[in-house]
């Protein structure tokens, strides 16, 4: 009999230790183990949040107000920064407190929580994570300070998966974009490998991976304030929407009366399934702040929807979600 999933056996054990609830950010390292919680029926219930600060909080909240263990959880790399505030104030007041971070480099990961996590476990062998999750949690509810897993990036093997839609999304923009456009782009490989489509005249801002999620976004603004009459385009990730796309809006929508040329288009791209419950309206918020918003529900709708972008008379926000495979 073949080994249960990795990410299925971790859920398992927080069932068994009764963990309510999982409070954390759904980035695409933790992905498995966001759609084995989705699976298991809100036992334990993944509690979506959009800042690591927030996971940590509402984790040490949940372990002072009940008594039991608080699960926080996050996607190594940036977004697992957010944790830190947190976790140093679990290691201060010592309530129970358990963080799970998922990524491909556990020395890194190491490094970031030496001296706020007690101690540290590496789950990555199905057969032993029920002993490593049981003994985390048995720290965590001794005392101390809190305590650290950590996940590998692949949890143990694929699942159907959406399909990546960066390629299609730059193909539609190259063959639309204005001459001497700005581009700028999220810190993702696979999404700045499609960047080489863009017109030779385009400027094009790649983010560095180890720049904050949303950084596009941040760099677009900061583009347009810079030539207001030249167009700007931020390819930026769902992940990066969830932790500052937001505000950044408002900084949009604050500004662009200003602009002599509205035109700063926002392309949001999903680079992983998102459960239902946990869809952000994107396109809707915009519409919300008084810029143009449309979510892109089919492919065949990527290409007028850009151009409509291009054409209003404000700056917009595509929403793009991913397309499943069959």
């Amino acid at each position: 009999m073949p080994d249960p999933r990795l990410s299925d056996t971790v859920v398992a054990r927080l069932a068994a230790w009764r963990v309510p609830r999982v409070f954390g950010i759904p980035g695409e390292p933790v992905a498995e183990l966001v759609e084995a919680l989705h699976a298991a029926g809100g036992e334990p219930e993944l509690v979506p949040v959009r800042h690591g600060g927030n996971a940590a909080a509402m984790a040490i909240a949940h372990a002072r107000l009940t008594g039991g263990v608080g699960i926080c959880l996050s996607p190594a790399g940036p977004a697992a920064y957010g944790l830190l505030g947190g976790l140093d104030a679990a290691r201060r007041d010592t309530p129970p407190v358990v963080a799970i971070i998922g990524g491909e480099d556990p020395v890194r990961v190491d490094q970031m929580v030496a001296g706020l996590c007690r101690q540290v476990w590496h789950v990555e062998d199905p057969r032993r994570a029920p002993a490593r999750v049981d003994e985390a949690v048995r720290a965590a509810l001794a005392g101390r300070g809190p305590v650290c897993l950590v996940l590998p990036g692949a949890l143990g093997g694929p699942r159907p998966t959406p399909a990546d839609p960066a390629g299609a999304v730059v193909e539609e923009l190259s063959a639309r974009l204005p001459p001497a456009a700005t581009v700028t782009v999220d810190g993702e490989p696979d999404l700045i490998r499609h960047t080489g489509r863009l017109p030779p005249d385009a400027t094009v801002l790649a983010c560095a991976a180890h720049e904050a999620p949303g950084a596009a976004l941040s760099c677009a603004v900061a583009a347009k304030l810079a030539d207001p009459d030249r167009p700007v385009f931020a390819l930026v990730t769902d992940d990066g929407m969830r932790a500052q796309g937001f505000t950044e809006l408002v900084t949009i929508a604050q500004g662009w009366p200003r602009w002599p040329d509205p035109r700063l288009v926002v392309l949001v791209l999903h680079t992983r399934a998102s459960h239902p419950a946990d869809e952000v309206p994107y396109a809707g918020w915009a519409r919300l702040l008084g810029l143009h918003g449309v979510r892109v529900t089919r492919p065949p709708l990527l290409g007028p929807a850009v151009t409509q972008a291009l054409t209003a008379d404000r700056p917009s926000v595509l929403d793009v979600p991913p397309t499943p495979h069959p």
